[in-house]
């Protein structure tokens, strides 16, 4: 139905059931991370050996899973916002808050990787978190994971003033309709949800994950996203792993 030309991926960019289907996996992204990340700060403040061991310079039950449960909230807010953004149609707000959730998707993935991660980068002072968690350092840290050029392209177009915002600026002829910006917020959306799963696994606390998930039906939305949406097919891989 939908062939590679720019005509075929925008005419699958707009198709009413596979943007439906892209929208609502955002939305429940959206409320996905918001529900996890309650539920970790909650638990991480009240339960953990940091705070009778005295090793917590905040007082918190659990640092590593307050460390996690910052980003997941900070990625819950993002998502939110975002979609709020691309429903009024103010892409390039929506692209600014896009590529902050990719900072969000590194940081997830660190704590994956190593519960201490989170419990360091909580602790770390401003210099420290210069030198050690910039998306740069991150990168290095991946090897090969996260390519520069999609941070640096998100860069280009919604984190600094540049001519390339006239993609998404409103009376350019050069404008990409929000239909592909929705895809790209589905996309970073489920890859950190699943690294978020994974530190969540990692602390004891997956069930924290799971129970978010469940509440908002997040298997289903992924798996209509994927039925519905002829879009991510012509636009090459793209990672649709529910991750809960």
């Amino acid at each position: 139905m939908f062939d590679h030309t720019r005509d075929g991926i925008e005419n699958a960019a707009e198709d009413p059931i596979g943007r439906a289907a892209r929208e609502g996996a955002c939305r429940t992204l959206a409320a996905t991370f918001r529900e996890a990340g309650k539920l970790l700060w909650v638990v991480g403040y009240m339960i953990g050996p940091d705070r009778p061991e005295g090793q917590s310079p905040f007082g918190f039950g659990s640092d590593a899973t307050v460390g996690l449960a910052i980003v997941v909230q900070t990625g819950g807010e993002l998502l939110s916002g975002a979609t709020t953004l691309l429903d009024g149609d103010n892409l390039y707000g929506a692209a600014a808050l896009l590529r902050q959730l990719v900072e969000v998707e590194y940081l997830a993935w660190a704590f994956s990787e190593d519960e201490e991660q989170a419990m360091a980068w909580i602790r770390a002072s401003p210099k420290e978190r210069l030198r050690l968690w910039q998306p740069g350092h991150l990168r290095k840290r991946a090897n090969g994971r996260f390519q520069r050029s999609d941070y640096s392209g998100h860069c280009e177009r919604g984190g600094h003033p540049t001519p390339e915002a006239t993609l998404l600026l409103p009376d350019h002829g050069r404008r990409v309709g929000p239909g592909i910006w929705w895809l790209d917020l589905a996309e970073h959306g489920v890859r950190t949800w699943g690294h978020v799963v994974a530190a969540a696994d990692r602390l004891g606390n997956g069930e924290l994950t799971r129970k978010a998930a469940t509440k908002h039906a997040l298997s289903a939305a992924l798996d209509r996203w994927r039925s519905d949406d002829p879009l991510p097919p012509l636009l090459g891989d793209v990672l649709l792993v529910a991750g809960d």
